[in-house]
């Protein structure tokens, strides 16, 4: 291993790949190859620096001499690349730093610690238990579509204010926009994502007019508010709401089926939660710690140093984009004995799938709350469970986020 205090050039990183079957498979190895270099490390094929050590991305993602806007040099390059639709999502939390950050996070971040917010898990918990309980008595389940997808999609949406029939439109337009945030994006998924923006930012026209007419107790009717006070702009209503609303499922759906394709995986684990619920909680945090929903920080591009910036005893220079690699992170040895091990009683370090600093995932709450009501809901399933996909399990084709395709699973009541 490479001494860490090695003042100095990054090095290179040689032959990483992340976009082959086998690192979709298990990019862990990989990962633990390039924290043993120690420090950041370069990368060539995007010209990136990228941290890998759980001190490392922690330092990198509480710094605030990392900026989410890129040098004007790259930005100006970005405008002649990015359609100019899909770049007003620029104006979200996602891609700003204080003082818009500060402004916007503000505005957003009261109802997901609302009162609110309890009746909306409530009925999440509600849906969770009566898809399980169909799954029962059918024999089987497609745990994607069927479970994460639908409870989640939910949850955001009451939480949102958006009228669950317009939940599967709304699904659509997110999954065809997410890919275009991906490190590099397809270009194939660009031209989805413009059709799929514009088609999300005018129903979001046509819900303002619907709210503004009758307000409701959700952030959506918080928002347009802040926006008649002069508070934000129309395209940050409409570009953090797209956001809140993708990133407010989309992590939720990761977590549920890697939840559930690892206890497939690590039995034991399933029957300790059985046995002691009260560990929900915790096998929350597990499983996000294990299985990250996202494997890079920061989607479309990663964090930009404003000057030289030394980390892990290796100096990065100033206008240089910085890749944190989260999932490498989380299965760092330094802080986490036995990393590959899945163990739902595991205490110590926080993990860094909601991030860390100064951007810190908005709806953290949302996000460890409905894992648990999820923990607790396979906790209380008597059913056994087996999947032909267990060994060969179909990831999405991205590096970003680690996300089932689909997981079957054959269900057989117990007792």
């Amino acid at each position: 291993m490479t001494d860490h205090q090695d003042h100095g050039t990054p090095p290179s990183l040689k032959d990483f790949d992340p976009y082959t079957p086998e690192f979709r498979a298990d990019p862990y190895p990989e990962y633990a190859r390039i924290r043993d270099l120690g420090g950041p490390v370069h990368w060539d094929y995007l010209d990136s620096y990228v941290v890998s050590s759980h001190a490392d991305a922690s330092a990198v993602l509480a710094d605030p001499r990392l900026l989410l806007r890129p040098p004007a040099p790259v930005a100006d390059l970005l405008a002649t690349i990015v359609p100019e639709s899909l770049r007003s999502m620029n104006q979200t939390l996602l891609f700003q730093d204080p003082p818009d950050h500060t402004r916007l996070r503000n505005l957003t971040r009261r109802p997901f610690a609302s009162p609110r917010l309890q009746g909306v898990l409530a009925d999440a918990r509600e849906a969770a238990d009566r898809i399980l309980g169909e799954a029962r008595r059918r024999g089987g389940l497609e745990v994607v579509d069927d479970l994460a997808f639908p409870v989640s999609l939910q949850a955001i949406g009451d939480l949102l204010g958006i009228p669950r029939e317009d939940l599967p439109q709304l699904r659509d337009w997110g999954q065809a926009m997410s890919p275009a945030a991906d490190i590099p994006a397809d270009p194939g998924s660009i031209e989805r994502a413009v059709e799929a923006f514009e088609a999300f930012d005018a129903y979001i026209g046509r819900l303002a007019e619907r709210r503004r007419a009758a307000p409701g107790d959700d952030l959506f009717s918080s928002l347009l508010e802040a926006q008649s006070e002069g508070l934000l702009t129309r395209d940050e209503l409409h570009a953090n709401v797209i956001l809140i609303f993708i990133s407010g499922h989309e992590t939720l759906v990761a977590f549920t089926a890697s939840a559930v394709l690892t206890f497939l995986r690590h039995p034991e684990q399933l029957a300790l939660l059985r046995a002691r619920p009260e560990l929900a909680a915790t096998a929350a945090e597990e499983v996000m710690r294990y299985e990250s929903p996202l494997q890079l920080a920061t989607a479309g591009g990663g964090r930009w140093t404003a000057e030289d910036i030394e980390v892990g005893g290796r100096v990065i220079p100033a206008d240089s984009r910085v890749l944190t690699f989260i999932g490498a992170a989380n299965r760092d040895p330094a802080v986490y004995p036995d990393p590959d091990r899945f163990d739902i009683t595991r205490s110590g370090a926080r993990h860094l799938a909601l991030g860390h600093g100064l951007h810190y995932c908005l709806g953290a709450a949302l996000a460890k709350q409905q894992g648990t009501l999820m923990m607790e809901a396979l906790a209380a399933w008597p059913v056994a469970l087996e999947s032909e996909a267990v060994d060969r399990p179909q990831w999405l084709p991205l590096f970003m986020q680690r996300r089932l395709a689909e997981l079957p699973v054959t269900v057989t009541p117990l007792g």
